[in-house]
Formats: structure tokens, C-alpha cells, sequence
């Protein structure tokens, strides 16, 4: 009697602590499931079903980054703040302006893509529109909207976005040092050997024919990018087009040439710090450590980090010759990267006439310890302002380095995912009105990701198969099951 009785009481116990642990784990799940849609509040199906919880994981975050978009960056305002100059029109600029805004997000690769969706009621309710703006057009409407809509309203989208970040302390940081970088580079995403507009740019290129190599005109569209570069997220600033020779102010354009990089990046940089004046450094590749970009960045009041490339150039010719055989006054060796690294500074040359200021030299002298046989790498960078001089130089090395992040975050993404090198509209205006406006979909993808969701791109941990493609796949799952608009959260 005792024995069974020990017996059942035993079963007992374990049964309800199964029943807790069974519990608790739902428990959990739930909790997931909520914080990834708590700004979205609840949906209209309901209370999720029993064994459903990794399909109403993915199942909200579209509404989740809309209400996230409208309520803390108002992006339902900025969308309406676009203005285009048709007369009249029966698709409203809003309603481009938001179709092409969902465009980029989702990563749609051509207007002729989009179009079966301008007809369909899930994406109808994504772009909210209503009354007479309730079917969205074609793709030849969203083009014709491009190509008359007004540059500044749709910027304004973009820098509206990150103004609105930096008072909301996201950048509070900064990143070494404390400072906050800014990327600039040229840009080339899109060529052409037959359409032309009468914004591109033109050039004769030796192409192979047949088994003849001819000389042919090539047109093309070319620019300048200012991005804000930081370890976790980088984000779009501002974009500058490169002007044709008869677009050029007079006097402008000698020997009928068209405008070249440094021209169009220095007036681009005026503007940024214009726009976003808690910007301290500037970073640049090799083209741009001369004086009379150095010269601007002084006048900016901004502090510069520079690639340096040609030995026989001053700066780095002098620096060259002072550092000769010298061991390097510093060594560091950093296991997280596997790397060991050879450091020079050198301050205050004065040789490159054409700039009045002290420039600082900074070399490193790169081996990988964990692959020894690996070719030594160099750089050399160009440091000029008060606020730069005082980073050590392995801060200098970092921010350098830094300058990558534009390259592979941005043109890279840009091209490969977000389809940039495709001709959406063969028209200076409507590129880059589409481009502002896809900007500002990366932005806030962005914001979205890093301060919100936490668990993709670069906070994915080990988890490699949490890809940002991966979540805009689950925003177009969103979209086939959206059942209400998600600019409604009542």
C-alpha cells in the first residue's frame, strides 16, 4: 500500500512539473512574439492559433515598421509633403511618392514588377489611399510622377529621417572618439550605349565587336555619396549628381569637359554640414588629399581623414622620407581581428603648398597572425583639424578603414539588393527622386532593425540565416496577408 501510493505521488509530481515546464515555454513564446509586434498593437485575426507561434513571428512586422515609421519619424506626413508638377493629376503625388517608397523597400526590382500590385487590394491598403486615389495608376503613371516630381520634397523625406534620429540621441555616441564621421565617394550604378537623357554624362570607351575593337560613345549617370558611418549602422545623407558640360555654370566647363568628382563632392560636403552640423570628420578615398578640398574642409570647420596612395606625393613623400627604416613607435596587436599592427605618426607637414594648415601623417602596417603567409597590407592616411589630431593612431587606422563601410553597405546593398543599377526611368529628375525616395526606405529599414527588431544584419549573433534579406522576405509575407491598411492602429 505504501509502495503504490509512493508510486502515484511520485507520478504526480513529475506530471505537474511537466505541466509548469510546458507552461513556462509557452510562456516564452509569447513573449517573443510580443516584443517583435508591441508597436503594432494587436492584429485583426486575433488571437494567434495553438502551435503557431513561429508563423505570427514574421506574421507582423509590416504593420510593426509602419506604425514604428509614422509614429516616431512621420513618415505618413513626409509622404504627403512630396510634390510633383503635373497639373491636375488623377494619382495623387502621395500616392507615387508612397508606391515608390514601398517600391524600394520591398525591394520590388522594376516598375513593370510593381504594377500586377498597384491593382491589388493588400498593397492598395499598404499605400493607404482612398476617394479617387483608390487604384494606384500603372508603372508608366509612377514614372511620369518621377520625372515631374520636385527634387526638394522628396530630400526633404530623407533628411527629415535622420534629423529627427540625432534628437532622438541615436548618433549620441558618436564613434571613435566620441566624433561623428561622415563618407563620401563617386558613384557609378548606371551606363548606357543607346538611351540617353539630358543629364548624362558621355565618354568614348573601346568595346569588342565582333573580333574588332571599336571606339563608342558610352552615356552614363554619375554621383556623389555622403554617408554616416558607424560600427553598428550606416546611413544615407545626402547624394549629389555630376554635371554635363552644358549644365555646368558658365565658365565652368573648359575644353567643354564634363564636371568631374572633386567638384561635385566638395559642393555636396557645403551642404551636409549645412544640413546635419554635428557632423565632425569627413573620410575619403585617395582621390581626394589635396589642397583644395583640405582647404575646404578647414573652412567647414571639420576635421578630415583621408586615404593617402601616391608615394610621390606630398604629404605622404615627405612623411616617407622622415619615417625611412624607423621601427614603428607603436605596435598592437588585436586578437578580436587577428591582427598585429605596425603604427607611425608624423605631425606638422607643412609641404603641400597648396593648402595653409599643419597635416598629420598616420601609417599602419597590417599582418594577419592568423594566416602569417598573408601579403603585409599598408595605409597611409592623411589627417587634418583639431578634433582629428587628437585620436590616437590606431583610432585613425579605424576610422580609415571606416571608409569601406560606403562601399559595401552602400553601393554593394544598393546594386545587388535594392536594385539601384536598374533604369526604373531613364530621367535625371525622376533618378533621383527615386533615389531619395528609396533612401529613405533604407533609413528607416535600418533604424527599424538596429532599434527595434535587434536580432538581424549585424545583431544576428550566430544565428547566420537572420539576413536583412531574410526580413524583407517576411514583410512580403506580411503583405500577401494583409487583411486591413496598417496606417490604422486603433
Amino acid at each position: 500500500m505504501w509502495i503504490n501510493w509512493g508510486i502515484h505521488y511520485s507520478s504526480r509530481i513529475r506530471l505537474t512539473t511537466r505541466c509548469r515546464h510546458l507552461a513556462d515555454v509557452a510562456g516564452r513564446r509569447r513573449q517573443v512574439v510580443a516584443s517583435a509586434v508591441d508597436i503594432a498593437g494587436p492584429s485583426a485575426g486575433g488571437d494567434p492559433a495553438e502551435g503557431s507561434e513561429s508563423v505570427d513571428l514574421g506574421r507582423r512586422q509590416l504593420r510593426a515598421f509602419v506604425a514604428y515609421a509614422n509614429k516616431v519619424f512621420g513618415l505618413r506626413k513626409g509622404l504627403e509633403g512630396v510634390q510633383d508638377t503635373r497639373q491636375d493629376p488623377t494619382i495623387s503625388a502621395y500616392v507615387v511618392a508612397a508606391a515608390i517608397f514601398y517600391c524600394g523597400l520591398l525591394r520590388i526590382r522594376s516598375l513593370n514588377a510593381l504594377e500586377p500590385r498597384l491593382r491589388e487590394k493588400p498593397f492598395i491598403q499598404l499605400v493607404g489611399a482612398s476617394g479617387k486615389d483608390a487604384a494606384l495608376g500603372s508603372a508608366d503613371t509612377l514614372s511620369r510622377g518621377l520625372r515631374r516630381m520636385e527634387l526638394p520634397t522628396a530630400r526633404a523625406l530623407s533628411v527629415g529621417i535622420i534629423a529627427k534620429a540625432e534628437r532622438n540621441k541615436v548618433f549620441r555616441e558618436g564613434w571613435h572618439g566620441g566624433m561623428h564621421a561622415v563618407a563620401i565617394d563617386g558613384w557609378e550604378p548606371i551606363s548606357s550605349y543607346n538611351r540617353h537623357c539630358d543629364q548624362c554624362l558621355t565618354r568614348h570607351v573601346k568595346v569588342e565587336r565582333g573580333d574588332v575593337i571599336v571606339e563608342v560613345e558610352q552615356y552614363y549617370h554619375r554621383y556623389v555619396v555622403a554617408m554616416l558611418i558607424d560600427e553598428r549602422f550606416d546611413m544615407l545623407l545626402d547624394i549629389e549628381p555630376l554635371l554635363p558640360h552644358d549644365l555646368r555654370p558658365v565658365g565652368a566647363a573648359k575644353n567643354g569637359e564634363d564636371e568631374g568628382e572633386l567638384t561635385a563632392a566638395t559642393r555636396l560636403l557645403r551642404r551636409v554640414k549645412q544640413t546635419f552640423s554635428w557632423l565632425e570628420v569627413v573620410v575619403a578615398d585617395g582621390l581626394y588629399p589635396n589642397g583644395p578640398f583640405l582647404t575646404a574642409v578647414k573652412q567647414l570647420r571639420m576635421s578630415a581623414v583621408l586615404i593617402a596612395k601616391k608615394d610621390g606625393d606630398e604629404p605622404l613623400k615627405e612623411a616617407l622620407a622622415i619615417w625611412g627604416d624607423k621601427p614603428p613607435q607603436e605596435i598592437v596587436v588585436d586578437k578580436k581581428r587577428g591582427e598585429r599592427i605596425e603604427l607611425w605618426d608624423c605631425r606638422d607637414i607643412g609641404t603641400l603648398d597648396t593648402y595653409d594648415g599643419p597635416i598629420r601623417l598616420v601609417r599602419a602596417r597590417i599582418t594577419d597572425t592568423e594566416q602569417p603567409t598573408r601579403a603585409t597590407r599598408t595605409w597611409c592616411m592623411v589627417v587634418t583639424g583639431v578634433a582629428a589630431t587628437r585620436l590616437s593612431p590606431q583610432q585613425v587606422l579605424k576610422i580609415g578603414r571606416g571608409r569601406w563601410h560606403i562601399e559595401n553597405t552602400g553601393f554593394h546593398q544598393w546594386t545587388t539588393r535594392w536594385h539601384f543599377a536598374h533604369v526604373f526611368v531613364h530621367d535625371g529628375n525622376g533618378i533621383l527622386a527615386l533615389y531619395w525616395l528609396f533612401f529613405a526606405a533604407f533609413n528607416l529599414l535600418t533604424l527599424f532593425l538596429y532599434r527595434q527588431v535587434r536580432s538581424y544584419g549585424r545583431d544576428r549573433g550566430k544565428d547566420v540565416t537572420r539576413t536583412i534579406s531574410r526580413f524583407v522576405d517576411q514583410l512580403l509575407d506580411d503583405l500577401a496577408r494583409l487583411d486591413r491598411s496598417p496606417w490604422d492602429t486603433s
